[in-house]
């Protein structure tokens, strides 16, 4: 029962953490906004949102293999089909 209470505990901080983490983020971005307001000559620009491009980009093997794979897969799946149906 202990260790029972002690996992609800803890999934109830992280919770907490991650609502207050969100308010955080949302009130910086409000500030930004409102210092902005105030100061039009020296505007605070937000970083960009990062995207997942921004960090990995497959090689021309892997756009290869994905088009096999998902070409492959619609011709066995359209075989099937019209095959059993």
């Amino acid at each position: 029962m202990q260790e029972r209470t002690k996992l609800l505990d803890w999934i109830e901080t992280n919770r907490e953490n991650k609502a207050q983490v969100k308010q955080n983020f949302t009130n910086t971005d409000y500030a930004f906004k409102l210092y902005n307001q105030a100061h039009p000559d020296r505007k605070m620009t937000l970083p960009k949102e990062p995207k997942f491009s921004d960090f990995y980009q497959p090689s021309e093997a892997q756009k290869q293999g994905k088009l096999l794979f998902v070409g492959g897969s619609e011709l066995a799946l359209s075989y099937a089909a019209f095959r059993f149906i």
